[in-house]
């Protein structure tokens, strides 16, 4: 779609590149912003940097080629399945989710996630910590948000399968924590959901919302996808987190993450259908962001844009186009639908 990154600039509305050449909003007016979903250099299980030390410049190998990024679709490209199917394309998916990893960890400091924040207008975001049954990233999260009040706030992650579960997520809760979020593959699962319907119950107890990764890009019954790869990604299929909603509370706050990603449509149906439910919006286009909206209205739906695998300005310069003849929209999205389900205000930069 685009020769260049300047060429994209020229192109598309609200976005220009900084000193840096890092993509960042350009907007003269003061906006109110709160990003719901962020991650930082030491919150996800495995590998970590402290956040304090000097990042590195983010190369965000999860964007597309500029020459097959396309702003129109949801994660903003067409995705070309053919290098998911036998071995080797199971290596190569493993091997560019380990580049997305490292360089999240190498760029995901203090110092970038404010200098970003800044220059896209956004006063405070969520970090969404992702824990595994041998590494709890909730503490760092919580300490994080503690050591910048005004700018962060945190969620908690704990596994399903950990012992202590139900009297961490208490306590994380009684800490601070405004939320709950997860990400595991389902071969650890065992197919077996039951552990994270009890997770949800527990976090229902708790009040906390929840946020899970929902959706992807493959089709299921894509020719092109090895089985090993459907079981691989069947954890982030949106039909099953509409059915274990099932199983739950009318009134339990689900966030869809991503808003199912190209299965945002059917994340609309589910929202229709659990009004406590929200839908996470990062790496949409605005298109599916005015589906959405004429679909289910603007007040469950949250701006987030999953920093730094992802640049802050993309997702919000979509937001800004679906929403530029709506007002209301544009507010619910962008702080108020969060302020509400946080519990939290931010006040507009200066």
């Amino acid at each position: 779609m685009y020769r260049s990154y300047q060429e994209l600039v020229q192109t598309e509305k609200y976005l220009r590149l900084n000193k840096q050449s890092q993509l960042v909003i350009e907007f003269s007016n003061h906006l109110k912003i709160i990003d719901f979903h962020i991650h930082l250099s030491d919150l996800l299980a495995g590998k970590r940097k402290d956040p304090i030390s000097k990042g590195e410049k983010l190369a965000y190998p999860t964007l597309p080629p500029i020459e097959q990024m396309d702003l129109s679709q949801p994660y903003w490209t067409h995705s070309s399945h053919n290098h998911y199917k036998g071995i080797s394309g199971i290596l190569k998916f493993s091997a560019h989710g380990l580049r997305i990893l490292n360089d999240m960890v190498d760029g995901g400091t203090f110092d970038n996630c404010f200098e970003t924040m800044e220059a896209n207008h956004i006063q405070k975001a969520v970090m969404l910590p992702i824990s595994s049954a041998k590494d709890d990233r909730s503490p760092a999260a919580l300490q994080a948000a503690a050591r910048y009040p005004d700018r962060l706030v945190a969620f908690c992650s704990v596994h399903p399968n950990d012992p202590k579960r139900k009297g961490k997520i208490q306590k994380y809760k009684d800490m601070g924590a405004k939320g709950f979020k997860l990400k595991i593959p389902d071969m650890e699962l065992k197919h077996d959901t039951g552990p994270l319907v009890e997770l949800m119950h527990e976090c229902h107890e708790a009040r906390l919302p929840v946020l899970f990764h929902v959706g992807s890009n493959v089709q299921e019954d894509d020719p092109n996808v090895s089985k090993t790869m459907r079981r691989l990604l069947r954890c982030t299929r949106t039909e099953i987190y509409g059915d274990l909603l099932t199983q739950l509370p009318s009134d339990f706050t689900f966030v869809f993450g991503h808003s199912g990603i190209g299965e945002y449509k059917l994340v609309a149906e589910y929202l229709k259908k659990y009004p406590a439910a929200y839908a996470e919006i990062s790496a949409q286009s605005a298109d599916s962001i005015k589906y959405l909206i004429d679909e289910v209205g603007s007040d469950r739906l949250l701006f987030g844009t999953d920093w730094p695998a992802l640049p802050q300005a993309l997702t919000l310069s979509r937001v800004l186009i679906a929403t530029e003849d709506d007002q209301t929209a544009r507010d619910n999205i962008l702080y108020k639908n969060a302020e509400r389900l946080l519990h939290i205000q931010i006040e507009q930069q200066k």
